[in-house]
């Protein structure tokens, strides 16, 4: 369906963007609306990093992770986003995650 050439969008654009930074991972989900993407353990993904405003300016929105988890059994994450394929179109999919890999790039240096 619909959803699913977005989440097929949303996966090569990851594979063709993220694949070459160092420490960034993407779950691959079977269904669902989201796709969660884990950085380096020391990079903040919340508005209290560095990465968010650096997204903000490249023109790009995401949900930072630390909103997602739930209050209790594993700690809250910092270091993980979640991506929503949803409502963009697949050629807007891959231009946002263009968009993050610069942020991503330019926030590890």
């Amino acid at each position: 369906g619909t959803y699913r050439k977005k989440l097929d969008a949303m996966l090569a654009a990851a594979d063709d963007h993220f694949s070459s930074i160092t420490g960034v991972r993407w779950h691959r989900p079977s269904g669902g609306l989201y796709v969660w993407l884990e950085l380096p353990g020391d990079v903040d993904t919340g508005p209290a990093g560095n990465l968010l405003p650096a997204a903000i300016e490249e023109g790009m929105l995401y949900v930072p992770g630390q909103y997602c988890f739930p209050s209790e059994g594993q700690g809250v994450r910092y270091n993980y986003i979640r991506l929503s394929y949803g409502v963009q179109s697949p050629k807007r999919i891959d231009q946002g995650i263009a968009a993050l890999t610069r942020a991503i790039r330019q926030t590890l240096g």
